[in-house]
């Protein structure tokens, strides 16, 4: 009796054993099951995450290189702007000098004496021939009379010194064009018939000869710079040659008739000016002259005026 009774019990344990086993694997498993799911669904998380990120990083870094590469090219713009103008200005500074000392030199020399048969001998005109109205016509074939003469009503302006009305009308004129951003300054104005001397000695020694002098700068007496009615402009130091090529030249080409000045020698009229091309060049003549050329599309005074022009 007590012998079946333990086998039953042996049974019984025996029977709940694999059971109780059982479930627990059971479990086990699951719980392997949801920890790897889990596992892979985070993988998978960090894995997009990753992906997302890392292009958002690569997308910023390309547009900072695309920033470096503008600011690279403005840098390198900038610095071309720079040395260009620096360049001008040294070589305006070069001219300046140039001119001061022979200025010097012939302010050693006496001037030839001046009077009235020698100023009629160089200028016949019955015409546009009074150096104190705004239009006198001044060129190779038509000297300034007197020779000697000088405005009475100087006034600067701008670094301008010019007859009164036409300095009064260039200060307005830079005023206006730096009010729409454009810079305009004079690099020469007035000169006296003894600053024209040394000017036009200067170009002689550049040139090696008066003939070729003659093609860019007047002779003594010839020069509208003595009647106080002309300017050679410059912007943010670009004078001369260099001129041409700035914003202010453009600017000058569309509004100086507003104002009265004309561009003196333009490119395509040597034959007719006597001179060379000059784009800093201008002479005032008043703004219903210079709009009525414009209009007109007449570039050189002595084709308005009906005067010969050319070589002495």
């Amino acid at each position: 009796m007590r012998k079946s009774v333990e086998n039953k019990r042996t049974s019984e344990t025996t029977s709940v054993k694999p059971r109780r086993f059982a479930g627990r694997r059971k479990r086990a498993l699951l719980l392997v099951g949801v920890v790897a799911a889990l596992i892979a669904a985070t993988a998978s998380g960090i894995g997009g995450y990753y992906y997302t990120g890392n292009a958002a990083l690569l997308k910023q870094k390309a547009e900072s290189n695309a920033k470096l590469a503008d600011l690279d090219k403005a840098i390198v713009r900038l610095k071309a702007e720079r040395l260009a103008r620096e360049k001008a200005e040294k070589e305006a500074a070069e001219k300046k000098a140039a001119e001061e000392a022979a200025a010097a030199a012939a302010a050693a020399t006496t001037v030839p004496t001046l009077n009235t048969a020698q100023s009629a001998s160089c200028n016949r005109s019955t015409s546009h021939n009074n150096p104190a109205s705004i239009d006198v016509i001044v060129n190779k074939k038509h000297c300034i009379v007197p020779l000697g003469y000088a405005p009475g009503d100087l006034v600067t302006a701008y670094g301008a010194t010019l007859a009164s009305e036409a300095a009064g009308k260039f200060a307005a004129m830079v005023e206006t064009a730096a009010a729409q951003g454009v810079a305009i300054s004079a690099s020469s104005s007035f000169r006296s018939y003894s600053a024209q001397v040394a000017t036009y000695n200067y170009w002689v020694s550049v040139n090696g000869s008066a003939a070729a002098a003659d093609q860019v700068s007047a002779r003594p007496g010839y020069s509208e710079h003595q009647t106080g009615l002309a300017v050679d402009v410059s912007s943010n130091g670009c004078s001369l040659e260099c001129f041409a090529g700035t914003s202010a030249y453009s600017w000058m080409q569309a509004h100086a008739h507003e104002f009265g000045f004309v561009e003196r020698y333009p490119a395509g009229y040597e034959a007719v000016t006597g001179y060379s091309p000059e784009a800093w060049h201008y002479r005032y003549v008043g703004a219903s002259v210079a709009s009525d050329m414009k209009a007109r599309g007449v570039k050189a005074l002595e084709q308005y005026w009906g005067f010969e022009g050319g070589s002495y």
